[in-house]
């Protein structure tokens, strides 16, 4: 037993000597120091803050009297980053009464953090000195910045009274800008955070939108012929899409209207009205990137007419018509087309942060995912204040966002969280081929055969192709779509026409100096190609259409905005110039981009 003895209070005496001699080692203080305001030329900025603060631990654990200017330097300055709270701690561990009058007005300063004020109180208490000392809150001075060059000073914060000795400090009336976005405390803001759309865990893309458009519409009255006149041209869609990783699915649905109604004086009137109904729906399952699709589509379009003449002559004329589609197909494909704008905002955010110096390390992608769900849940809001108190709060509390937001950073957060150019921003490649088989009603005349030349059971053979690329920091966009088609198995009483069709188109997006969205420039170019004729069925003749269009998007909000465009066609040997104006408003537009 003794031999035993003797080794285990051996191993006891090395292992207690090797901790005395860890402890005894005395820290490089100088070096410490300068790691702290200068960043080292091999490392990056994000590597660089982590190393920071450990510099700053080791100096608030060195007992070293050097130490104390740089800590209160950080103490003062870094009132946003976790590297403030080591400073002011350290600082009542090192025990220098000189640090004493820069706790005093950290503790009683109504700006600050309740976290920071608790750590100067309880500093103060390791001092031996009362919280009671300078009240007034005045603009910090420059302070070592995270980006180690401009520095960024955040927001003066406004004098808070003086408290004289004996009374208490005032209040926490989270008077400064930052602490104003959280609404006075991280336990407000996290009780703000709105309940966040369920999603699963291998959402890799969604969206939901709801679409409001206006073509035209126009109220007049003659007051020569005495007539008045009325048309309007709407439309609105909903479309819910979620794209997993071995599944994705989704449908839309729409209603278009045109109406025009003109009466003159006397008996005569003039009423017409075409009402087209939508809806569609896709279920694809992946292997990889190859994938089975089955998709369902549906059309109804109704068409109404009532011309009542001047004279009652037994020529009045009313007619309703009604077209209808009904198709199911099945097939394969390979790849996938996302909508990605919720992820370029993240991008965005990311960027400007670190223009700002203000990017304490990069947007990892669960930050990613709750910063985008926050946003889809708070899409009906029509003010951007909860969208802008969340976003601030999720960054603080991930460690993303280093410095309090000054006004200038607000704005520039404002900026990204209202671009209205991160929608229907597409991303990869999708190949499809697929069979139909449809129905379709169409009006005819007593005996004759319906207009279009097809009704009843119609198989097609059907493929498309997508693709999309976001360049140049997400300011440059570039994609295209393709399709062609086939009539199978068509009677000798009815054609069975093929079409082919390619669009391509570039954007680009600009912004002003401080993120504002300004507008989009768009160039397209569009061809098409069919012997669809359905008039004359023994007409072998090739249908050629060659389009290209210049346009300008100047957006007011979210999926908002007005658009000029100039087209130039070549279709059936004629050609054609014009112009085009469209207005467009959207709402509750919610999307998601887990990549």
């Amino acid at each position: 037993m003794r031999p035993l003895t003797l080794a285990l209070t051996c191993v006891l005496a090395a292992g207690s000597w090797a901790e005395r001699s860890a402890v005894a080692q005395p820290a490089d203080v100088p070096a410490l120091v300068k790691l702290v305001e200068t960043p080292p030329a091999d490392l990056d900025k994000s590597a660089w803050k982590e190393k920071r603060r450990d510099a700053a631990r080791k100096l608030a654990q060195s007992k070293d009297k050097r130490a104390v200017p740089v800590l209160i330097k950080l103490a003062e300055t870094e009132t946003f980053d976790i590297i403030g709270e080591i400073a002011i701690e350290g600082l009542g561990n090192l025990g220098d009464p000189t640090a004493v009058p820069v706790l005093q007005k950290i503790a009683n300063d109504g700006a600050r953090e309740k976290a920071q004020r608790d750590l100067a109180r309880k500093a103060l208490g390791k001092l031996g000195a009362s919280t009671a000392g300078t009240g007034t809150t005045t603009a910090p001075p420059s302070p070592i910045t995270t980006g180690g060059t401009t520095p960024n000073t955040g927001s003066g914060a406004p004098s808070t009274p003086t408290t004289a000795p004996g009374e208490q400090p005032p209040p926490d009336v989270g008077s400064s800008v930052g602490s104003a976005l959280l609404g006075g405390g991280a336990t407000r803001s996290s009780a703000d955070q709105p309940t966040l759309p369920s999603l699963p865990d291998d959402t890799l893309a969604a969206y939901e939108r709801i679409t409001f458009a206006l073509g035209t519409a126009n109220l007049g009255y003659d007051t020569v012929r005495k007539r008045a006149a009325v048309d309007v041209d709407v439309a609105g869609s909903y479309a819910k899409r979620v794209e997993r990783e071995h599944m994705a699915w989704g449908w839309d649905t729409g209603a278009h209207l045109v109406a025009g109604y003109i009466n003159p004086d006397g008996r005569a009137q003039v009423r017409g009205a075409q009402l087209n109904l939508t809806a569609n729906s896709e279920a694809r399952f992946y292997s990889g990137k190859i994938y089975g699709v089955g998709k369902a589509a549906a059309a109804l379009q109704l068409d109404y007419i009532s011309n009542v003449q001047a004279m009652d002559n037994g020529n009045d004329t009313k007619d309703t018509r009604t077209n209808a589609d009904l198709q199911i197909a099945l097939g394969g494909g390979y790849g996938r087309v996302l909508d990605v704008g919720a992820a370029i905002r993240v991008r965005r955010l990311a960027r400007m942060l670190d223009t700002a110096k203000a990017l304490g390390k990069p947007i990892d992608p669960t930050t990613a995912r709750r910063l985008e769900l926050t946003w889809w849940a708070l899409r009906g809001e029509r003010s951007s204040y909860r969208a802008l108190v969340s976003t601030v709060a999720i960054l603080r509390e991930a460690g993303i966002l280093l410095v309090e937001p000054d006004a200038g950073l607000t704005y520039e957060l404002l900026s990204v969280l209202r671009d209205s150019q991160l929608f229907l921003r597409p991303s990869g490649l999708d190949l499809q081929l697929a069979v139909s088989e449809g129905y379709l009603r169409r009006p005819s005349e007593q005996g004759q055969v319906a207009p279009s030349g097809e009704e009843g059971r119609v198989e097609l053979l059907l493929a498309s192709a997508g693709y999309g690329a976001q360049l140049a920091n997400d300011t440059l966009e570039v994609s295209g779509t393709g399709y062609a088609r086939l009539r199978l198995f068509a009677p000798d009483t009815q054609p069975a026409p093929w079409a082919l069709g390619a669009t391509a188109r570039m954007r680009r997006f600009t912004y002003g100096e401080h993120g504002d969205p300004i507008g989009a420039f768009d160039l397209s170019g569009d061809v098409r190609i069919s012997d669809d004729n359905p008039l004359n069925v023994m007409d072998d003749e090739i249908g050629l259409r060659v389009a290209g269009q210049l346009g300008f998007t100047w957006w007011l909000n979210q999926a908002s905005g007005f658009r000029l465009a100039a087209t130039v066609a070549a279709d059936g040997g004629q050609l054609f110039i014009g112009a085009q104006l469209q207005a467009t408003y959207g709402f509750l537009d919610g999307t998601f981009a887990g990549i």
